[in-house]
Order: structure tokens, then sequence, then C-alpha cells
């Protein structure tokens, strides 16, 4: 299927979903830490959104560690939270499952993913209440290496129109990280008319 031909309003519609989206999830992420998250402006990249988003991921470092849930509804794709390996054993240290770089044990692991978890529920939620419709979100699923790697392992197929990142950071935990949504591309036309109609 070809992308759908996206204008400057459509982005500044996309980028408004991933700013209210993103932000209530990186606030639940920051309530669970019990720190406060800061965050970038999202930035939406129109075209390639599979390769921008490798692009992306390969500025976080050469190791990552990733958790992706797959959307469902009139925003479908993938959220996929991504760290370098350093601030995923930081975040997994933190939710008190100590883990040191390039080493995860199942309960560290768990921690990462019950955390894409609270990041994939609050944006599905807060998405849900702005468009007054249905999302749903798949059980999380983690993936380590490079950004080409993990993409593949989580968010395989043709690449998505768009890529809409969110970089965030906390410095008193050592944290950097994106959260990537690529939706895909037969959604967005309905997705568009119902942010026309309620927003």
């Amino acid at each position: 299927m070809s992308p759908p031909d996206l204008g400057p309003r459509a982005v500044d519609a996309l980028q408004e979903v991933a700013t209210i989206g993103t932000g209530h999830a990186l606030t639940a992420l920051g309530r669970l830490l019990a720190r406060r998250l800061d965050m970038d402006v999202p930035e939406a990249w129109v075209g390639q959104g599979g390769e921008l988003a490798a692009e992306l991921l390969s500025a976080l470092g050469e190791r990552l560690l990733t958790v992706a849930v797959r959307l469902e509804g009139l925003l479908a794709g993938e959220l996929v939270l991504a760290l370098p390996e350093a601030s995923a054993a930081r975040l997994a240290t933190a939710l008190g499952r100590p883990a040191g770089e390039g080493a995860f044990d199942a309960g560290a692991e768990s921690a990462l993913l019950e955390s894409g978890n609270i990041v994939g529920s609050a944006f599905v939620s807060a998405i849900a209440r702005m468009l007054r419709g249905r999302l749903l979100l798949s059980v999380p699923r983690l993936a380590r290496g490079g950004a080409r790697e993990c993409l593949g392992a989580l968010a395989p197929g043709e690449g998505a129109p768009v890529a809409l990142a969110t970089r965030f950071g906390c410095a008193a935990l050592g944290l950097e990280g994106l959260v990537l949504v690529l939706p895909e591309a037969a959604p967005i036309e309905p997705l568009l008319a119902q942010l026309r109609a309620c927003c």
C-alpha cells in the first residue's frame, strides 16, 4: 500500500496525538519511578518511517533494549519504548531489579516489560479519551541488540509511513530514551477524520 499524502495539517494532528499520548505515558512512568521525566516536543518524520525509526534508534547507541506494544483500533501500529542498555539497567535498578549493562536477568526483564506496559496503557487511555473511541494494546514484547535488529523483531513489515518520535530523560537517574509511535498506513485516514470531528 502506498503511503498516504500527509499535508502539514495532518502532520500537525499526528504530532498532537503523540504529544498528548506520550505526555501521559511518560507521566505514568515518572509516577512509577517517583521522578520527573523531561520530554522533548515530539517530531514527525514522514516518508520511510521504518528507515527513519532505525536511524533515530541508532542515535541512542549501538546496544539497545526495546519494549513494544501493538496498537489496535483507530490508531493501529506499534509503540516502542527504546533505551540504551545502560539506561535500561538504571531503569530496572530504580524499579528494584538491579541490573548491569548487558546483564539482564528474568527479574530485570520483567520490570522493563512492565514499564513498557505502563507506557503503552497510559498512551492508549489518553488517546482513547481524546478520540472518544476504542484502542487496544497487546502484551509487551522485549528485544535487545542494534536498532535494526530490535525493529525487525518488534515492528516487522514494510515500514510505517510516518514515525512519531519523542525523546525523554531523567537527569537524576541518568536515564535517556525514546518513545516511537509507528502508525500503519491503512488506518491513518479514519484517524485523521476522527481527529477533525472531535478536536
